[in-house]
């Protein structure tokens, strides 16, 4: 069973129940009825503005968790991302940031450490996925579903790519605009050989098997 199957049927079944009350709309998350739902959750909710990536509201069990006042959060902008979730994990908010830009498809399946309210670091998982638009049918705001976990939190796929080496990233750049493995290694004075264990360890560290991951690895992490 995946780690994340629990958090992806309560995202579901959260957003279908608030489709099906009228309430996925960009006015309603402040409105008690919203609320009373996301609450209805055993799970730690949290409401996000995706185009100004900025929190919105929270449920009971996350504003336990932090010891926060109340549930909307007004004000706020992305420096309460800066504040809850600990430097080892930063890399969970660009990967967000990205995935939202981008507009990916699917679920966005994070780790964090998480500061609660008597200042401990809680190792959770979470994940997101866009449930309003904009009126240019852009991500507006998204759900985030999570809970706490035992387990040791690996690396991410952002940390995996920034740790290619600069060697490593331009055969990857030249890779995904369609060069082969021996055009790649007339092109930077290599043998193929070489190219070819530096493909291999590639893969190794972004823990994929085939180009077409790799490329969408690439345009995730490509800012535009």
């Amino acid at each position: 069973m995946n780690a994340y199957d629990d958090l992806y049927e309560e995202l579901e079944n959260i957003h279908s129940t608030l489709s099906g009350t009228g309430l996925l709309t960009m006015e309603s998350c402040h409105l008690p009825r919203f609320l009373e739902i996301i609450n209805g959750s055993q799970f730690y909710i949290t409401l996000h503005d995706v185009e100004f990536y900025r929190p919105l509201c929270i449920n009971e069990p996350m504003r336990q968790f932090y010891g926060f006042e109340g549930q909307v959060l007004q004000g706020m902008d992305y420096f309460y991302y800066l504040k809850t979730i600990h430097t080892s994990t930063y890399h969970a908010l660009i990967e967000s940031i990205s995935f939202f830009r981008k507009d990916t498809p699917g679920y966005l399946d994070l780790k964090y450490k998480l500061l609660d309210a008597t200042g401990e670091w809680r190792k959770t998982i979470g994940t997101s996925k866009t449930i309003i638009r904009n009126e240019r049918h852009r991500p507006k705001i998204a759900i985030t579903v999570m809970k706490e976990t035992k387990e040791h939190l690996d690396s991410s796929v952002y940390e995996n790519f920034m740790s290619l080496t600069e060697r490593e990233q331009e055969i990857v750049s030249l890779l995904v605009l369609g060069s082969t493995k021996k055009e790649i290694a007339h092109h930077l004075n290599i043998s193929f050989g070489t190219v070819v264990t530096h493909v291999k360890n590639v893969y190794k560290k972004l823990r994929i098997k085939k180009l077409t991951e790799l490329t969408q690895i690439v345009e995730l992490f490509t800012m535009k």
